[in-house]
């Protein structure tokens, strides 16, 4: 065993601890330290310590799920049922609705001008559309957040601001801190490796333990290496990742966020996932790195299940079951529903009951959730029985942090917007969301970074992006809260 960890690589030496890191573009000098407020107009709210973002990949069709539209296609045994006077759901795709449906707020109104999966989930973790001229110096927004609350952290914080989980296994993974110090790329966390490597019990631990100080000491060798060799110029970021790698995995209270009873287990729908990452677990894990107090404060889900596009990317045999059920990658509506639903009704039920940091607050009321898509679906079926690829409107959820249950933004017939539902005449974007998350957490989503390694200013919420819009308004997403 020892002479295979050294000879692993970095990168398959943090793999097989269950954790990755992603990458930073500039060196130390180049650190932007220029960071500039673009209004004085800007009040964001502060309603939230935490958001768990859940990044559900594929695409997870409108139709059926959270824009119900009842239409020639629409197989007779859905069991619709009424949360209000604006959202009806499907009781055979999401059969614990009641837990967690009357506390979510929708906008149905978002728009995505790419409609690859691959750009579409960049511009997810990016908050704003693919550029490739300027790609390597822009951060994931997490960054940007782990960035903005470094202030705030405390000496007993040990776990990353931002930590994501199965990010790795999404059609877009990490995409890494860019420019800012990578100390902000975040951690991200293997649910199919980072249980067997470091979930020990009482039994077991002193020999992980002793495995864990041997890893780290082989990661120690590579101080060793002289700067003209091997890891170069890069040495201080890798032995940032690293530092941050060993501190999370001694730190008692990560062993207790991957203690998880047989009971959670199954409440969260593990035992029936048979995906490579289990969106359960991923779910868990999420739920106890904010008990655990330990610095975590923005927790990125990507529910991924055997990767490629995501589960919920059906093309061909949306209802499928039996041997017309997709393979692979892919899930039918009738799997993938209750699959998540099984997860998100545990994950919402236990943050509402947990104490939050204020007296009197549970961690829903402190933490915003937000799902997710990068696109919509066709309102039509194609001749497989699917649903393809639509960017003119789709729906994200939203609840917790300060979110008014019940709110609906947002009309549409199926295939285009008829109200867009705030106060302005373009349609929401990603770029809104990301504003939105930044404003809930204290943040000016007005700031630009002015010196950038390409000299182009960054700004947190453009307002004229690549390849979309003429021009989008800076602002989040006020009608949430109102």
């Amino acid at each position: 065993m020892r002479e295979r960890i050294r000879d692993l690589s970095r990168r398959e030496l943090l793999k097989l601890f269950g954790i990755t890191v992603a990458g930073s573009l500039a060196g130390e000098a180049a650190w932007p330290q220029r960071i500039q407020a673009q209004t004085k107009k800007v009040n964001p709210r502060k309603t939230a310590r935490n958001v768990i973002f859940i990044q559900n990949c594929g695409a997870m069709s409108p139709p059926e799920c959270l824009d119900f539209k009842e239409t020639r296609f629409t197989a007779k045994d859905l069991d619709v049922q009424t949360v209000n006077s604006d959202f009806v759901i499907s009781k055979t795709i999401f059969p614990n609705y009641q837990k967690w449906a009357p506390r979510a707020a929708l906008v149905r109104s978002v728009y995505e001008n790419s409609l690859v999966h691959s750009s579409a989930q960049y511009h997810t973790q990016a908050g704003r559309a693919l550029n490739a001229a300027i790609l390597r110096e822009i951060p994931a927004f997490g960054s940007v957040v782990a960035s903005e609350l470094e202030s705030e952290r405390r000496s007993s914080d040990t776990f990353p601001t931002f930590i994501s989980v199965d990010l790795w296994n999404a059609r877009c993974p990490q995409i890494g801190s860019g420019m800012l110090h990578p100390r902000f790329s975040g951690l991200d966390l293997n649910t199919a490796s980072v249980f067997d490597a470091f979930g020990a019990g009482e039994d077991d631990s002193a020999a992980k333990s002793s495995a864990l100080a041997e890893r780290w000491e082989v990661l120690n060798r590579m101080s060793e290496v002289a700067p003209s060799g091997g890891i170069g110029g890069k040495a201080n970021e890798y032995k940032a990742h690293y530092e941050y790698a060993y501190k999370i995995l001694t730190d008692t209270r990560f062993k207790k966020v991957l203690s998880l009873s047989d009971q959670d287990k199954a409440r969260y729908g593990v035992p029936k996932d048979r995906g490579t990452c289990k969106i359960g677990l991923a779910f868990l894990i999420a739920r106890n790195l904010l008990a655990a107090d330990g610095g975590a404060r923005f927790i990125w889900v990507a529910n991924t299940y055997n990767g490629g596009n995501g589960p919920a990317d059906n093309h061909d045999q949306l209802y499928g079951r039996g041997a017309l059920a997709p393979k692979g990658a892919q899930l039918s509506i009738y799997e993938s529903g209750p699959r998540l639903d099984a997860a998100f009704s545990g994950l919402i039920e236990d943050l509402s009951k947990m104490p939050g940091k204020e007296p009197g607050k549970t961690l829903l009321d402190e933490t915003m959730v937000c799902m997710i898509h990068e696109f919509g679906r066709n309102p039509e079926m194609n001749s497989n029985f699917g649903r393809d690829h639509w960017g003119p409107c789709f729906t994200n959820l939203f609840m917790g942090g300060g979110v008014k249950p019940g709110r609906v933004i947002g009309k549409t017939d199926g295939y285009k917007v008829t109200d867009v539902g705030w106060q302005f005449k373009q349609q929401p974007m990603m770029d809104h969301v990301v504003s939105t998350i930044y404003s809930v957490l204290g943040i000016d989503w007005s700031k630009k970074i002015v010196d950038t390694p390409s000299g182009r200013a960054y700004e947190y919420q453009q307002t004229a992006p690549l390849g979309g819009p003429a021009f989008i308004p800076l602002t989040p997403i006020e009608e949430l809260f109102v």
